[in-house]
């Protein structure tokens, strides 16, 4: 299961977080701004506005809040899937990448180790209490037009005993058989991730390289964000 903590870019909810978000907004910054004009002067989580600097303001917020969870993990797991792939171009990307990773992890002098199988991916994080950076991976099959791989990179944090904060407002009585927000679960939390989708109108073999190149990118993202809120002065 995967616990999402931190913001998703696509989300048609975001605007109604946001509006919530502003009250929690003016105690950490800046002055309530005027509405504008025409606009309701009451809050009201169907009717609130939010200023373009409001708004600005909680962005930059959750963004920092973001990045300081990836502070004081001792190291990576990266995992892209070789030995269970069943496309050959995802194969091919993640061969490729692998080869990749050691030197790229180097460079920020991160301990790592690489996940060969979907079980490292549960089992090394558990064990070590080390980040899982993960690429997940799809692709049309051989010969189909128009060809098109996607890819998702993500960084996970794994907890052991989560429970749901909610348990706290609502303690158990007596007897009463534990509700399942109370019972510590085993959840990988989604603290980074970016996302791209490449197609062509050719071969699927053209767009390996490019993904190749596009997934190095991102970890190189997550890489720099990683060791700059680690070793920040």
């Amino acid at each position: 299961m995967k616990v999402r903590t931190m913001e998703s870019k696509k989300s048609a909810s975001w605007l109604k977080f946001a509006a919530a978000a502003a009250v929690f907004a003016f105690g950490w910054g800046g002055a309530q701004a005027e509405p504008e004009p025409g606009l309701p002067h009451t809050f009201s989580p169907n009717t609130a506005s939010i200023s373009p600097a409001v708004k600005q303001q909680i962005l930059e917020h959750m963004k920092q809040t973001n990045l300081e969870r990836l502070k004081g993990w001792p190291g990576i797991i990266f995992y892209c899937p070789v030995e269970e792939a069943d496309n050959p171009s995802v194969k091919a990307i993640c061969t490729a990448v692998n080869a990749d990773i050691g030197a790229l992890m180097a460079e920020r002098k991160i301990p790592f180790q690489i996940a060969k199988n979907a079980f490292d991916t549960h089992f090394l994080p558990h064990m070590s209490g080390r980040l899982l950076l993960v690429v997940e991976l799809a692709a049309t099959s051989a010969g189909a037009q128009p060809a098109a791989i996607s890819a998702e990179v993500q960084g996970l944090a794994h907890y052991a005993h989560a429970v749901n904060w909610s348990s706290e407002l609502y303690p158990e009585a007596g007897s009463k058989e534990k509700s399942p927000l109370e019972v510590p679960q085993h959840v990988d939390a989604l603290l980074w991730e970016s996302n791209f989708i490449l197609a062509t109108s050719g071969d699927q073999a053209t767009l390996v390289d490019q993904s190749k190149a596009a997934i190095e990118d991102r970890v190189k993202g997550f890489l720099a964000e990683f060791d700059r809120i680690n070793h920040k002065r």
